[in-house]
C-alpha cells in the first residue's frame, strides 16, 4: 500500500488528523496500522468513531438540557422564607451603616469662605 492510498484514506477519515493533533497515535504508527491491516480491518474501530467537534456554533442540546434541569432542581429547592429573613436582615444592616456613616451635607460648614486666591500680604 502507499503513500498516496494513505493520504486519501485520511482525507475520507478526517478525524485522525484531530487524533494525531491530540498526541494520541502518531502519523507513522496511523500508517503502518494502514499498510499491516489495510481500509476495512477492525483496528480502526478505535480510531474512527465519529466525534462531534464541540464548538460555540454547534451546542449540545442534550447537554443544553441537561444543565436547564439542573438549573431548574436547584431553583426548586430553594427556601423563600429563607431568602426574605435574609434580605431582611440585609436591609437593616444598610440602615445601620447609613446611620453610622455621616452625610456629605453635614461635612461642609457654613462659614467657611474660600481665600482669594490673587492677594498679596504685605507685612
Amino acid at each position: 500500500m502507499s503513500k498516496v492510498e494513505f493520504k486519501e484514506f485520511v482525507k475520507k477519515n478526517t478525524n485522525l488528523i484531530s487524533i494525531v493533533e491530540k498526541k494520541d497515535a502518531t502519523w507513522q504508527k496511523l500508517y503502518e496500522l494502514y499498510d499491516l491491516y489495510g481500509e476495512s480491518s477492525s483496528v480502526w474501530d478505535k480510531y474512527l468513531k465519529k466525534e462531534e467537534p464541540v464548538s460555540s456554533n454547534n451546542l449540545n442540546i442534550s447537554n443544553l438540557g441537561n444543565n436547564f434541569k439542573e438549573i431548574l432542581n436547584f431553583v426548586r429547592n430553594i427556601d423563600l422564607n429563607t431568602v426574605q429573613k435574609g434580605l431582611n436582615s440585609l436591609d437593616k444592616a444598610i440602615e445601620a451603616f447609613k446611620d453610622i456613616i455621616p452625610e456629605k451635607d453635614n461635612l461642609k460648614s457654613s462659614n467657611y469662605e474660600p481665600r482669594p486666591t490673587y492677594r498679596y500680604f504685605e507685612d
